[in-house]
């Protein structure tokens, strides 16, 4: 990690992410996040697939390598494809969107006749398990799948109002067995009454972010990111980010604990000439009811 120059409240680094290396730095406006208290088992929010599932102790959550998936992993991992991560020990989420019939039948018909043939011929194996359960409320399958006699790929698949699957190269994968115990509907979850004002709080700071509206991102602050932090040095941090945050920002979920959010946000520039994403980071603070921004983290053009 690449540093710049550190000052009270504004700090330059370079980013490594987990598949590519994101182009620039970050600035990071800082509230006194110190005084929160991490849990070690916080909770993932899908916002596309409203489903939640526990993050198992030392695991990290990636939503942004593969868009439209999480990877779950622990430790440090150097993955160029799917399959690195698979082979280094970690595991992909992502919401099963096709599947719209939400009925018994329609789910084993769903896995029988296109999930699995899909699967043999994506992976050209023809030893595939197929075990159907239940828990949490919501049907389930387990699927495995076997190359020459060893595992290739473990799928767990929930059914229920929002489909979802976990997959991992093999079913002892450490760290699974908890997030497939956990992976329940948001409706039949402990945030059923916090996932409205999650998605409000971090989508409408994002597009403030933006719009290049500072004051109203200020006034959505926390006491201690106020403290450490003026609204013009808010205002030229985003500034500094506006070649990134004219282009598109991809938020996926959040990571939850009690009373705290974070938040990936994904940029990509609108220079075709340069697609290369980068990324940015919303912490958020329940203070009084309310969702207030503690941190942010925003790409800038590397300093020359």
């Amino acid at each position: 990690m690449n540093k710049g120059f550190i000052s009270r409240k504004v700090l330059l680094v370079g980013v490594v992410l987990l598949i590519a290396a994101a182009a620039g730095v970050v600035i990071y406006i800082r509230g006194n996040s110190n005084k929160i208290a991490k849990p070690q088992h916080p909770e993932y929010l899908n916002f596309e697939g409203s489903y939640v599932f526990s993050v198992p102790k030392n695991y990290t959550v990636d939503e942004q390598s593969v868009p439209g998936a999480q990877l779950i992993f622990s430790g440090q991992i150097t993955a160029k494809t799917l399959e690195d991560v698979y082979n280094a020990g970690g595991i992909s989420s992502y919401a099963v969107t096709d599947l719209t019939d939400k009925s018994s039948d329609a789910f084993k018909k769903y896995v029988n006749d296109r999930f699995v043939p899909d699967l043999k011929k994506n992976l050209s194996v023809s030893d595939v398990q197929v075990k159907f359960g239940k828990a949490n409320g919501a049907e389930n399958v387990r699927i495995i799948a076997k190359k020459d006699g060893r595992p290739l790929r473990y799928i767990y698949i929930k059914a229920g109002q929002h489909p979802a699957a976990v997959i991992a190269k093999q079913e002892s994968t450490s760290g699974l067995s908890d997030i497939e115990k956990s992976m329940i509907d948001v409706e039949k979850s402990d945030l059923k009454n916090e996932v409205e004002s999650i998605k409000q709080a971090v989508k409408s700071t994002a597009e403030l972010i933006k719009a290049q509206k500072a004051r109203e991102v200020y006034a959505l602050a926390s006491p201690d990111f106020i403290a450490e932090n003026t609204e013009a040095e808010l205002a030229n941090a985003m500034k500094a980010a506006t070649a990134y945050t004219n282009g598109s920002i991809t938020i996926s979920g959040v990571k939850y604990a009690p009373n705290e959010i974070s938040a990936a946000m994904r940029f990509t520039k609108l220079d075709k000439n340069d697609q290369q994403p980068s990324f940015g980071v919303l912490n958020f603070k329940k203070i009084d009811g309310q969702w207030k921004l503690q941190t942010l983290s925003l790409p800038t053009p590397k300093q020359q």
